[in-house]
Formats: structure tokens, sequence, C-alpha cells
């Protein structure tokens, strides 16, 4: 890091920065990012291309935790509903004509993500990284007859998930706390979907082998992911390693959109859909409006896991995070950071 990035960063996370500075600042290294990411010419942007395809294949990580910093602390969903929509989705939200309020966005993300995935009621489905269960629990009340096992990388998640099943009586839904590389499952599923949680297979080598042994032969897999419409790039190499936000989530490896139609041994991609970072601009500047208004509820939340001395600078982490997402999705028009959508079937 140079010594301006880091007396900028430090700047910033007091929060006496402007906020229309802060977000200049952000601007300045996306743009940055585009113009290292280039690299100038086509040959060597395809030997990037070509590598960050091997490493994958051998279980590169897409996201790593910050070193010494309790960024990926188990936040409880207390902290989450103050500033997420009502399902607490953690992923882009969809909003057809800018107009509509986050609640309504998550519901229009859910069903365009169910109906390219071609739901069907009576299926048995496995949701990979299932978060605070947004998906999970919409998929068990909109397909009743479905099986739904919702695999989640946290234990304290996974008990919220199970007393939420159980007050609300839903009988078709198996959480499970583990880790991707830990699951041995031998039935099979008619769909396996990932959303925005790619982080959490990437890491293991062979993950399209395990994939496609858990599907049934008629079964698809369908994941969702942040990638960039036409570069890929490991944060340090574009000057984004302090990236502000990172303290929060640090997304080490940025993939280009087309790098994963090079995942097709075990797997095809049959359909592949992308939306706009502008989607993602609006639902992370909505998210934003509501972590302002509840700003008092959200210190004393930010206490109990940080202390009361360093509260006020994860607060600001968290807005830094929120700022971020926004405007980097945001950036040219949201025509570079994108969400992908993938629907592989079994060869």
């Amino acid at each position: 890091m140079s010594l301006t990035t880091k007396l900028v960063l430090k700047a910033i996370e007091t929060g006496i920065v402007p906020e229309r500075v802060t977000r200049a600042w952000i601007r300045y290294l996306c743009r940055q990012a585009n113009q290292r990411g280039a690299l100038g010419e086509v040959e060597a942007r395809h030997a990037v291309f070509r590598q960050l395809h091997k490493e994958l294949r051998m279980g590169a990580a897409l996201r790593l935790p910050v070193a010494d910093e309790p960024g990926n602390v188990d936040l409880e969903d207390d902290f989450f509903r103050l500033f997420l929509g009502k399902r607490l989705s953690v992923g882009c939200c969809y909003f057809p004509t800018g107009a509509e309020d986050l609640d309504e966005a998550e519901d229009t993300m859910l069903w365009m993500s169910a109906d390219r995935a071609r739901m069907r009621d009576g299926m048995r489905i496995l949701e990979i990284g299932c978060g605070w269960g947004a998906m999970t629990l919409w998929l068990a009340r909109q397909y009743p007859q479905a099986h739904i096992t919702a695999v989640v990388d946290s234990t304290r998640r996974s008990i919220h998930l199970q007393k939420q099943i159980n007050e609300l009586d839903i009988k078709n839904v198996k959480i499970v706390a583990a880790e991707f590389e830990d699951l041995d499952y031998h039935q099979e599923f008619d769909r396996i979907i990932c959303l925005e949680r790619f982080d959490l297979l990437s890491p293991t080598p062979n993950w399209e082998a395990r994939l496609e042994k858990w599907l049934k032969p008629d079964g698809k897999f369908f994941l969702q992911q942040q990638v960039h419409s036409s570069l890929g790039y490991y944060q340090d190499s574009v000057g984004l390693a302090d990236f502000p936000g990172n303290a929060v989530v640090n997304p080490r490896l940025v993939m280009p959109a087309e790098l994963l139609m090079l995942f097709q041994s075990r797997l095809h991609v049959e359909d592949y859909w992308k939306v706009s970072g502008e989607q993602y601009r609006m639902t992370a500047e909505r998210w934003l409006a509501r972590y302002y208004d509840n700003r008092l509820d959200i210190l004393p939340l930010l206490e109990k896991v940080y202390g009361k001395k360093m509260a006020w600078t994860w607060y600001q982490r968290w807005r830094l995070f929120l700022i971020a997402t926004a405007e980097q999705a945001g950036y040219n028009r949201g025509q570079d950071w994108i969400v992908a959508q993938y629907l592989f079937s079994r060869r």
C-alpha cells in the first residue's frame, strides 16, 4: 500500500472526510484498476485469463478474511435487519423500473433467479451458502412440495435459521452448518444453487466434479456471482488491496464474466445472463440509506462485537463497504462490475 493510500484510508475511516470526497476517491481507484487490469494489449489480458482459470481449477479462493481484523465476525441478524430488506438478502436485488423499494426488489431478484434456474415444485434442491436464508425460505413457501437442503458456513446463522423454520412451521427445509469441502452427499439433487458465494466452492479443487456427482442426470447447477465484464485480476495487482470496505469483505480475486465458460469438462453452460451493475448500485444505495436512518441502533450492536473503542471505526468501515459497493457497481453506468448468472447442466 502506498503512503498516500494509507493516509487517505486512515482519514476516511475516521468519518471526518465528506462523503462526496470519499466517493470521488473510490471512483479514482476504480478508474485506476480498469487501466491497470487492461494491461495494454489483448495477448497480455488473455494470458492472465488463462492463469486465473488454471489457479481456480487448483482451488484458488476468491475471498479471504483480512489478517488480524475481525471484520468477518459473525454478527447477529439484528444488525443486518437494520439495513437489509425484509428477507435479509445479502446479494444484488433487481429494480425493473428503479422506483421499487428494497423489499420489492429483493422479491423480484428471487423470482428471476428461480425462473432462470428452472425451479419446479417437488424438486430436491441444495443451496450452498444460504446466508440468512433469503432464497431458502422463499423457495420453501413457493414450492411447498420441494425438499430443500440449505448449507450455511456459520453455526450461529444455522441456529438462527433453524429457529425461524420452527417458528414458521416449515417442514421441507433441512439446515446444514458446514464448509463445502466437508460435504459428502450420496443422494442426487434436481437443482444446486449458489448465489454470490462462489468463494465457498473455489478453494476446493475439482469442485465441478463434486457438483456433477450430486446432480441427477437431468439436474442443473445455477450460479450467481459478482464479476467484471471483461477483466480478471487479483486485488493487489490493480491497486485495490486496500479498497475502502475491504475490512468487511475482501474479494482477493475478481473474475471476468466469461471465465466460468471454460469450466465445462464436467458441467456444460446451458444458459448465461448478465445483470447491469446499476442494479447492485441501487441495492447498495438503499442499504446505505437504511444504515444512516438506523445508526443510533447500529452503534450499540457494533459495541457488543468490537468493543466501545472500536465501535465507531467499524461503523465507518461498514459504511465504507456500502458506499464502495455502490460506487464500484455504478462505475461507468454499471457496465464494468456486474452480476453474472450461469445455468450449468451435466454433460
